[in-house]
């Protein structure tokens, strides 16, 4: 089994999952932390259908996509032209960051898109990101929170648009594994299995200033005043570039 390769049944079936009321509170947070016009130019960074890059097009920032999956991008196009927004939408692994030209007032990496690979690699991706910023600019990431699944793994099942879904959660170490299996009612049609390196709000605090930048802000629920805790999954981190 491939490990951190979205399948096209994952898109199928997760991608409606998030719905209008998370992605706009997701959103309004990101624009109280990314006040216009300090932080006009953004790199939404593993932008998936470009759901966060339409509405931030909207409060009027200027928003490049970046994916590595070739029909989530070309997705976010068609996106993109049906809402009549000009958006750069980029197909590209960030693992290569440098890549990509030009420079921005601040990244947004959301809904756990980040830690796919060796502690190495990831800490690779971070001094890429810090290096893409602008003096002081600000990286926002949405991640898990290891304090949460140390308490919160298992197996558990759903109906999803007539798909039996039953997703595996572990920890090994440090590592989050998450298997899904896809199954209708003529059998199993496909199995995901992703795999994050997890941190604490302290620890990814570490790390980042380890790679230059200052944490500005730990929250949880993209809610200021609510703090991470063993009960909430995901965590959101305000780094800003020294």
């Amino acid at each position: 089994m491939t490990t951190n390769i979205y399948s096209s049944l994952w898109f199928q079936l997760f991608m409606p999952l998030q719905n209008e009321e998370w992605t706009r509170k997701d959103v309004a947070f990101l624009a109280r932390q990314l006040p216009l016009p300090r932080y006009k130019r953004v790199l939404d960074l593993c932008c998936g259908y470009g759901r966060h890059a339409l509405l931030l097009a909207d409060y009027g920032y200027t928003v490049t996509g970046l994916d590595r999956d070739r029909d989530a991008i070309a997705e976010a196009r068609r996106r993109a032209r049906k809402a009549g927004k000009d958006i750069q939408y980029v197909q590209g692994d960030m693992r290569e960051l440098e890549a990509l030209s030009g420079e921005f007032d601040a990244v947004i990496n959301m809904w756990q898109s980040f830690c796919y690979f060796d502690e190495e690699t990831n800490r690779h991706i971070l001094r890429q990101i810090y290096r893409k910023l602008v003096p002081a600019g600000r990286f926002v990431i949405d991640m898990y929170n290891r304090t949460y699944y140390e308490g919160h793994h298992g197996t558990k099942r759903q109906d999803i648009n007539g798909f039996v879904v039953e997703t595996s959660v572990y920890l090994e170490g440090n590592r989050l594994h998450s298997v899904v299996q896809y199954a209708d009612e003529s059998g199993i049609q496909g199995s995901d299995h992703f795999e994050f390196q997890m941190f604490t709000a302290e620890e990814f605090s570490e790390l980042a200033a380890s790679c230059g930048f200052t944490t500005r802000l730990v929250c949880s629920s993209s809610d200021e005043n609510i703090a991470p805790t063993a009960e909430h999954p995901r965590m959101q981190l305000v780094l800003e570039k020294s």
